[in-house]
């Protein structure tokens, strides 16, 4: 992970939900790297990528599709050796 002055800086998505009922076609769906742009918190959709047509291919309805709310949520990178009873073995 990146870091800046010692600090890690958090990666972030963005996700995107159409309405109405998105749920139905597996939304919400984070949208994939070359449809944004921005960094941190301040991701935005690229104006040149066609939102409407991967909606579609994703499977939603594209007569539906009129109205969305995107957001950005943090990647939480999981941890390749995950730890159990704090990384204490137990041979008792």
């Amino acid at each position: 992970m990146p870091h800046i002055g010692g600090k890690a800086l958090k990666k972030y998505k963005l996700m995107i939900d159409p309405t109405p009922a998105g749920y139905k076609y597996g939304f919400p769906k984070p949208l994939p790297q070359e449809a944004i742009a921005g960094s941190g918190c301040d991701l935005f959709i690229v104006t040149g990528f066609d939102l409407t047509k991967w909606v579609v291919k994703q499977g939603y309805p594209e007569k539906s599709f009129r109205y969305y709310r995107t957001w950005h949520e943090e990647i939480v990178e999981e941890d390749k050796y995950p730890h159990e009873d704090s990384g204490v073995e137990n041979f008792g």
